[in-house]
């Protein structure tokens, strides 16, 4: 079982470790098997990882970045993306990310 200062060691900072571990929490409770905590130093990027799936802990207030989303989505081919969205009421919501995932672009002949 993975304690806060796991995290702590592999994450950039704090609250990115509290919110890898309010996730592992929320997910233990659900799923059984060992996590993994990962942290991408070219991507900038931290994730909680279990067989075949990855979670990426965001704070509901902070920007998420999709370029990012998509180049980890190009590192772990196989493996099916879950973007945690930690709210300040404590709630997570999960949402599959999509492959191929991108910003839609700008049409200029568009209305």
């Amino acid at each position: 079982m993975l304690e806060l200062n796991d995290f702590k060691t592999v994450s950039p900072d704090d609250l990115t470790a509290a919110l890898g571990f309010q996730i592992y929490k929320d997910l233990r409770n659900e799923q059984n098997g060992d996590f993994q905590v990962n942290y991408d130093q070219h991507l900038k990027v931290f994730y909680l990882t279990k067989e075949d799936k990855a979670y990426v802990p965001v704070l509901h207030t902070k920007e998420i970045d999709l370029k990012i989303l998509q180049a980890l989505q190009e590192k772990l081919e196989n493996i099916n993306i879950y973007l945690a969205i930690v709210d300040n009421t404590a709630n997570i919501l999960y949402y599959q990310i999509s492959q191929g995932l991108c910003e839609k672009p700008v049409n200029k002949n568009s209305v």
